[in-house]
């Protein structure tokens, strides 16, 4: 079995749009040993969707040594790098590792996730479904990476539902009843729950990708870039966030609920 190096730095959200090109070089090299260096708090996640060997902090030795120099010792017999800096790349080849696949990850044109997936020449793989409804629960996440992502009117939202729950992000505020989990009860929680509401987040990414019915609601980015993808997804877009009504948010959630199906 080959060891593969795979260096992704980012957030949660930008993850889960990485998770399709991991998902399609697990299918198309299988005997591939993954090993990711990143920040590992976002990279667990991928132990959810793939078999990993191992998670490692970039902000760590050896790791954080390649941003200066080669490092000796590496057993990788290839690398995927997904960073805009290519002195990494440069410093990896330096420290013995020949097969090397050095690309930025922000997209020049088209959606983020397939712009990875040509990264590596790859054709997007099924979306996985691992939705498994058990409660007519709602989750809403009013919170952001970003203040000015945030939609202005979720409180109003969730005095209009029943059964809600509240995920706690840094950015919320106004919001009465909260609810903080670690990522993976969220992770439960999302797979199992009704539907889902939220901004331009990383739950949001990660609830639509695990097939859960998700109403994403954007405003100053642009979803044909950095839209949640999913089997039950629907993004909600306008300019100005405060635009968007909550009897819009309303009509997008799924009419009828789920059927109870078994884990």
């Amino acid at each position: 079995m080959s060891r593969t190096l795979i260096i992704r730095a980012c957030a949660i959200g930008d993850f889960v749009l990485n998770l399709p090109t991991l998902h399609a070089v697990r299918k198309t090299w299988p005997d591939k040993a993954l090993t990711l260096v990143g920040y590992p708090s976002t990279l667990e996640l991928a132990r959810e969707f793939i078999p990993v060997e191992g998670i490692y902090s970039i902000e760590s030795p050896p790791w954080s040594r390649l941003f200066h120099e080669p490092v000796s010792g590496l057993d990788f017999d290839g690398a995927i790098v997904w960073m805009k800096d290519p002195v990494l790349a440069e410093n990896l080849r330096g420290s013995g590792i020949r097969d090397i696949v050095s690309a930025d990850p922000f997209p020049s044109y088209g959606h983020a996730a397939t712009h990875l997936l040509r990264t590596l020449k790859l054709g997007a793989p099924p979306l996985p479904d691992f939705w498994r409804p058990q409660s007519e629960r709602i989750v809403i996440h009013a919170g952001s990476g970003s203040p000015r992502k945030n939609w202005p009117y979720f409180e109003e939202l969730a005095g209009r539902l029943s059964d809600v729950v509240n995920l706690f992000g840094p950015n919320e505020e106004g919001i009465s009843r909260k609810e903080i989990l670690p990522l993976p009860q969220v992770f439960q929680l999302l797979r199992r729950c009704r539907a889902y509401i939220g901004n331009d987040s990383g739950i949001t990414h990660l609830a639509a990708y695990l097939g859960c019915p998700t109403v994403a609601i954007f405003g100053p980015t642009d979803p044909r870039i950095w839209g949640p993808i999913g089997r039950r997804s629907r993004v909600i877009w306008k300019a100005k966030l405060e635009d968007i009504s909550v009897e819009e948010v309303l009509l997008a959630l799924p009419c009828k609920p789920p059927r109870h199906r078994q884990p």
